[in-house]
């Protein structure tokens, strides 16, 4: 053991490294001891020549007595430390020559560990307690005696040339006594880092890269320091041999960099941007001015991926304003005699950094492309220009890369620059970028940023052959996300650099579909991405716009892209559905629809989807305070309806759900109905009559028995719904635009099918929701005297009047004549319920009861319209203003017997080629249907004389 404590008595010494308390006489007592054991031992292994014979207590006692005068005599330390190192290097010697014996038993390993253990405390006593003048001394000494233990042992430590780094550090630790001397370098780095920094790259220098282990290890604990000072060592040897330097110093620089990038890549980044930064503060010195070209040199001849992006990420911040750029140009007629052989050499040089570098460095770096491409008032044409002729460069290197690869066979192409487009990893791998949780695409932002920048047609060009190169090569995932983000990009509206970009990133992605667009293809992947709710309604919103003008461009221009994009969002057909019911959405939606060939077939699930949007969207555009917005999203939804209506299932539909929804009090207000107006709906029950039926009873239902009876549901509507909110009264104006847009569409849907199917559709939901009886809906008109009817008319006259949208609805069907007899029923009790109520009228004239007078009229006139009144008695409606209630009765009444006589069945209607009706041709109208009507125009000849001729000639 080291004796460090107070000895013999005698005179004491003081000195600055202990000492305190040891006689003279003892100091000369292990003085004359070392010596005698050094030259003992010197002595043997000279004639032994093996260390077997040098016995190991001779040995550890010299060792322990050189640490002793290692620590208290001063003039001794120099002897002591030279047999210390020859010591250690037997150690170094032994433990490699049994590594590559394979022998891992070794009987010094003991030895050893106690001999380093020993010298490692000691040393780090004396380091902590006097770093200033241990500190040099002990930091030179390790970093000398490592470095030629490296030299000597640099193809054994490991056991191969080819080893990484990494390997060798992890072999040279093994090492007891180099793991000794490295911690004590360490601890030397900590407290004076200027001195052992200099003396370790000294010896670094010295050794060439087989010390490159300890620098690297040296790092990983002072990472900052020694980072800058490796790079300040480079840039100067760099300097100093006017850029062709000794290809083992980069070599060296990159394999330190590269073993701390790991866990200090924010430390290079920070060493390496500061170097470039030097070319900015006005220094004409060589090392300021070879920063940059060095700097390219590292990055063109670093293998590792890290180090590359730790230089490449952040150029777009640090280099943009476009004065540094052009600080930069101004010193490339300095570099290119000096360190660069040609201007060319300069390039290619450039082009292949960019190809080379990945992950989000690979963003950043065509960032800065981007901006330098486009001339500013900063920038000169010059350099705007050798920025535009590397990008060309990029793009033709890559596509020479794929012609190359392709024909060799390789189907997926590896280069960094295009996977760190995509928003790859170093790697490769697909890890990509993430913002909440959700991948990004890092071209999204920079077509953002280039399409705001005003001239910028060339830097689109560059950025869509790019894009398009990223989609082509890297696989349909990631053309699918790509063209996913694009359709994000929130651009003026009108910009043609986006419709580009998008319609070469669609051509590309039509390589991986087949014949037919399926919901997996990868362009309707995409598409049904760039709708999914959770992204955002914003987002959402400027998909749609994208999509919209492309489609719009496609269909005007032609472009071969237009069949694919059509087919790819007809798949996704049910998101455009649901996002017609968002508010926010629903316009955008339906203009994309509107550029849809939608009167092709189509999935019935998506035809039944889509009827019920647009319908929801055509009553909530109703609401609109707007007109003329209202009446052009009411044309969009006429449109996409008008389509859909070629579908016989989505014209029954839609006919339907516009006639049940003008009923409904949430929209009959729109169409001037009553306050207080109701009708019964017939909704579909939640759940079915046997399920309702099993709540009540659990026994045997035996047939034809009391168990047999069977529970009909909820009488009447249940509970009572809570009242609606009060609707403001609308203008009479704005009730006659309802209603008139309500019948365009009407009109519009039932011109698809040629067989006037939509307007007997019509007609039979009239029935349906206005008639509240299910008996006695036939063709025949009765006896007038059978009245088991007249509640059930006096229930039809009541709807009519809370909802005038019903007489629009009935004077529609008119106009398609035959389809008016399928409404039958509702005409005969209108007719009976206004003769009842004529017929007990106390009134003097029929215009003291404008209503009632006004029910009469259209009546009439949609029963002349439809050609149930034909010939004399087509002037009907031209009289009845200027009669009296009973001469009213009178007229209804001969109505009636007519309407008894010719039953108004389809049949008696024939449909001409242009597509109308047209009722056949009868005998001569009889007398009794027209005697009363003459006397009636004779009594009143003063106002109905004019109406005698239409009479007479009628008759002829």
């Amino acid at each position: 053991m080291v004796v460090t404590g107070q000895m013999e008595g005698g005179r004491g010494v003081n000195m600055d490294s202990g000492g305190r308390g040891i006689s003279t006489t003892m100091l000369l007592t292990e003085l004359d001891r070392f010596l005698n054991l050094a030259l003992t031992t010197s002595d043997k292994r000279s004639h032994g020549g093996r260390r077997d014979a040098i016995s190991e207590g001779e040995e550890q006692t010299t060792a322990e007595t050189a640490l002793f005068l290692l620590r208290n005599l001063p003039p001794a330390r120099p002897a002591a430390l030279a047999f210390l190192a020859h010591t250690l290097s037997r150690q170094v010697s032994s433990h490699m020559r049994g590594y590559s014996a394979g022998d891992n038993s070794r009987s010094t390993e003991i030895v050893d560990e106690g001999l380093s253990g020993q010298l490692e405390g000691l040393l780090g006593d004396l380091l902590e307690s006097t770093p200033g003048v241990w500190g040099p001394l002990v930091s030179q000494w390790a970093v000398e005696q490592l470095g030629r233990w490296s030299v000597e042992w640099a193809n054994t430590v490991v056991g191969r040339g080819d080893a990484t780094l990494e390997e060798v550090v992890a072999g040279w630790l093994s090492c007891s006594p180099a793991r000794t001397l490295a911690s004590l370098t360490v601890v030397c780095v900590a407290h004076d880092p200027d001195t052992a920094v200099a003396a370790l790259l000294d010896a670094s220098a010295a050794s060439g890269p087989a010390l490159d282990w300890l620098v690297a290890h040296v790092g990983c604990s002072f990472p900052a320091t020694v980072i800058s000072r490796v790079l300040a060592l480079g840039l100067r040897s760099f300097a100093s041999c006017h850029g062709r330097p000794p290809e083992h110093q980069l070599a060296s620089v990159n394999k330190i960099l590269s073993h701390l990038a790991d866990r200090h890549l924010p430390d290079i980044r920070r060493s390496l941007h500061a170097i470039l930064l030097r070319t900015f503060n006005g220094a004409s010195d060589p090392e300021t001015k070879a920063s940059v070209p060095f700097l390219l040199c590292l990055a063109v001849t670093s293998r590792s991926r890290a180090v590359l992006a730790a230089l490449t990420s952040g150029l777009d911040t640090l280099l943009m304003p476009g004065d540094r750029l052009a600080a930069l140009a101004n010193q490339v007629g300095w570099w290119v005699p000096k360190y660069f052989t040609t201007h060319a050499q300069l390039q290619e040089m450039v082009v292949h950094l960019v190809l080379d570098t990945g992950g989000s460095a690979a963003p950043s770096l065509l960032h800065l492309l981007l901006q330098g491409a486009a001339p500013t008032p900063k920038l000169p044409v010059a350099v705007a220009s050798a920025v535009n002729n590397i990008l060309q460069g990029v793009v033709g290197e890559i596509c020479m890369v794929t012609y190359m690869r392709r024909n060799a066979g390789s189907s997926r192409i590896h280069i960094p620059f295009l996977v760190g487009l995509r928003g790859g990893g170093l790697d490769g791998s697909d890890v990509g970028m993430a913002v909440g949780g959700k991948a990004i695409s890092p071209v999204a932002g920079l077509v953002e940023e280039t399409l705001a920048s005003p001239g910028s047609q060339a830097v689109i060009g560059h950025l869509k052959q790019l894009i398009t190169l990223v989609v082509v090569q890297q696989g349909p995932a990631t053309a699918t996300t790509t063209l996913g983000h694009l359709l994000h990009c929130r651009t003026q509206d009108g910009t043609v650099g986006l419709q580009e970009i998008l319609s070469a990133v669609i051509t590309a992605l039509m390589i991986y579909h087949v014949f037919q667009h399926t919901p997996d293809s990868p362009l309707s992947t995409a598409i049904a991405g760039a709708l999914q709710p959770q992204t955002g309604s914003s987002t959402i919103l400027t998909s749609l716009i994208s999509l919209e003008t492309m489609l719009c461009r496609g269909r005007k221009e032609r472009l071969h892209i237009h069949p694919s994009l059509t087919e790819a969002i007809l798949t996704n057909i049910p998101l455009l559905a649901e996002l017609i019911n968002n508010l926010a959405l629903g316009t955008a939606a339906v203009q994309v629809l509107c550029q849809l060939p939608l009167k092709r077939p189509i999935p019935v699930g998506h035809t039944l989807g889509l009827s019920h949007a647009i319908i929801f969207y055509f009553f909530s555009s109703l609401h609109e305070s707007n007109v003329t917005k209202k009446i052009c999203n009411i044309g969009r939804c006429q449109r996409v309806l008008s389509q859909l209506a070629h579908s016989s299932l989505a014209l029954n539909l839609i006919i339907r759900l516009l006639v049940e929804g003008v009923f409904r009090p949430e929209c009959a207000h729109l169409f001037g109905a009553q306050e207080k107006a109701q009708i019964d709906l017939k909704e579909v029950p939640g759940e079915m009559l046997i399920k309702a039926n099993r709540q009540f009873n659990s026994w045997v239902k035996v047939p034809q028995s009391h168990t047999s009876i069977f529970h009909m549901g909820i009488i009447g509507n249940g509970r009572t719904a809570p009242h609606h909110q009060q609707n403001i009264p609308l203008s009479s104006d704005i009730v006659r635009l309802h209603t008139q847009l309500l019948l365009n569409t009407l009109s519009i849907c039932c011109a698809s099918q040629a067989n006037g199917e939509g307007a007997s559709t019509v007609a039979l939901l009239l029935v349906e929701l206005i008639s509240p009886d299910i008996m006695f809906n036939g063709f025949p008109w009765p006896e007038e005297y059978i009245k088991f009817t007249f509640e059930r008319d006096l229930a039809i006259k009541k709807t009519f009047e809370d909802y005038p949208i019903a007489w629009s609805l009935l004077e529609f069907v008119a106009t398609h004549r035959a389809a008016l007899s399928y409404c039958s029923v509702l005409v005969r009790a209108l007719t009976a319920a206004l003769t009842a109520y004529w017929n007990t009228c106390p009134l003097s004239t029929a215009k003291q009861a404008p209503e009632a007078l006004h029910a009469t009229r259209y009546l009439l006139e949609v029963m002349v319209t439809a050609q149930f009144l034909p010939g004399p008695l087509g002037v009907l409606p031209q009289m009845v203003d200027a009669l009296a209630p009973f001469e009213l009765v009178c007229i209804l009444q001969d109505v009636w017997l007519y309407m008894r006589d010719h039953t108004p069945s389809p049949d008696r209607w024939l449909e001409l080629p242009s597509g109308h009706h047209q009722r056949t041709s009868e005998p001569p109208m009889g007398p009794c249907y027209t005697e009363r009507i003459k006397r009636i125009i004779q009594s009143n000849v003063a106002t109905l004389g004019h109406l005698m001729s239409f009479m007479v000639n009628a008759e002829q």
